[in-house]
């Protein structure tokens, strides 16, 4: 299958944001428990906001540790981008190690590097321990490049990675063809620390460890307001109200104007998917053969995996493809910061939020949600992210007409200088 097959799909259909979301991972995810709306007062030592990996991790550690938990979502755990990924499970962040390090200080920068590339293992980690059923596969993860631009940052990367003793390897163009069926690329790498993972179904069985706690969830139940009043925090839903000594705030890429500002540090992103019939035998075993997933490094990348029935899954920048037929497309919101890095603020005594995973969110968001669970429970031992002040985007506002002009851009680029 050739590069240009996969540039094909991301070529034809036009952005849309009203095509109906069906993604394909509801086929082999468990069948979804019914969390009831909250109805009327109640209390909790702690409330977390968010049914996203964030909120359903942050809630899990603090329930281990024997926290009283109340989560709420507006709809259900997983409705959001935690259940419309792709499902890699992807090592470290988006910046190189050296880059890390010059952000953030030695210090500090090689302690990111390190923790954030050890997040698959609490990842998997989980899931062996609950036995969640989400069709785990730790094969490692591949990223591709397109042309001499992206190859040489995929080679800089690697060996900044490989004087850390990290498990990666360079993959030439034969590599790439034999690992992943793609012709066209020139080159790419493979991080022996990541997996894929069917998302919806991690996010479900994250729920069910959860509740397995004794802690409640309650769907439906968007939070309208946040207010502290004598030194407790109250949440107004449509329906109810729940009164915590600490609040813990996780909807990343779907934050609203609950809190002020906080959605004006993150640009939401609408990305989109499709998945195709399964794929006869002889065609399944040529395309990523070792159960991988891969994604480009282009500007404007790409991603694609197969599922465990055979269907090959395509993403991308698109919102979802509406001039498609195929039975599963869906589309979902990825949170980008201006830095590329997750973000994780104190915004008033005993509130924290973690938010921003640039569209690496399935071990980062599970990783920054055992992080605010620490920072809840005063846990300083291992902490990953740095607080950061809460800063805006200048004009926010107006940011579209800006984001499409560098998608043009950025496509442009791509195109004649990959």
């Amino acid at each position: 299958m050739r590069l240009d097959d996969f540039r094909l799909v991301q070529e034809r259909y036009s952005v849309s944001t009203q095509v109906s979301s069906n993604p394909v991972w509801e086929r082999t995810a468990p069948v979804a428990d019914t969390y009831p709306a909250l109805e009327g007062k109640g209390r909790a030592e702690v409330v977390v906001i968010g049914g996203g990996f964030c909120g359903l991790s942050a809630a899990l550690h603090l329930a281990e540790a024997g926290r009283t938990v109340v989560l709420l979502d507006s709809h259900e755990p997983g409705w959001g981008a935690s259940g419309r990924n792709g499902g890699h499970v992807i090592p470290g962040l988006k910046l190189d190690p050296d880059r890390l390090s010059k952000h953030y200080g030695a210090e500090t920068g090689e302690l990111l590097t390190d923790a954030t590339g050890r997040a698959p293992d609490l990842v998997f980690d989980i899931i062996d321990r609950y036995s969640i059923q989400c069709s785990p596969r730790r094969t490692g993860w591949i990223q591709l490049a397109a042309g001499p631009n992206g190859l040489r940052l995929i080679e800089d990367r690697v060996r900044q990675m490989q004087t850390r003793s990290i498990d990666v390897e360079i993959l030439d163009r034969n590599a790439v063809i034999e690992s992943t069926g793609a012709e066209g690329y020139v080159g790419g790498m493979i991080d022996r620390r990541g997996g894929n993972i069917n998302p919806l179904a991690y996010a479900r069985g994250l729920a069910r460890a959860l509740t397995s706690h004794k802690a409640t969830i309650y769907g439906r139940s968007r939070a309208l307001s946040i207010k502290q009043i004598k030194g407790k925090w109250v949440v107004e839903t449509e329906s109810g109200q729940m009164t915590s000594t600490r609040l813990v705030l996780c909807t990343n890429a779907y934050t609203d104007n609950c809190w002020p500002r906080l959605a004006k540090t993150i640009v939401p992103f609408v990305t989109g998917a499709v998945a195709t019939e399964p794929l006869p035998q002889s065609l399944r075993e040529s395309i990523l053969p070792g159960g991988q997933a891969a994604a480009d490094n282009c500007r404007l990348l790409s991603w694609f995996g197969l599922d465990p029935e055979g269907r090959l899954i395509f993403g991308g920048r698109t919102g979802t493809w509406s001039e498609s037929t195929n039975e599963y497309q869906w589309c979902g919101k990825v949170a980008l910061t201006a830095d590329h890095l997750p973000h994780a603020h104190k915004l008033a005594s005993n509130l924290y939020t973690g938010l921003g995973f640039n569209g690496m969110g399935v071990a980062m968001s599970t990783l920054m949600g055992k992080f605010l669970a620490q920072l809840v429970n005063e846990d300083s031992e291992g902490a990953v992210f740095p607080l950061s002040p809460l800063k805006t985007l200048p004009l926010h506002g107006y940011l579209m007409p800006v984001v499409k002009t560098v998608v043009l851009w950025r496509k442009f680029l791509d195109r004649f200088y990959p």
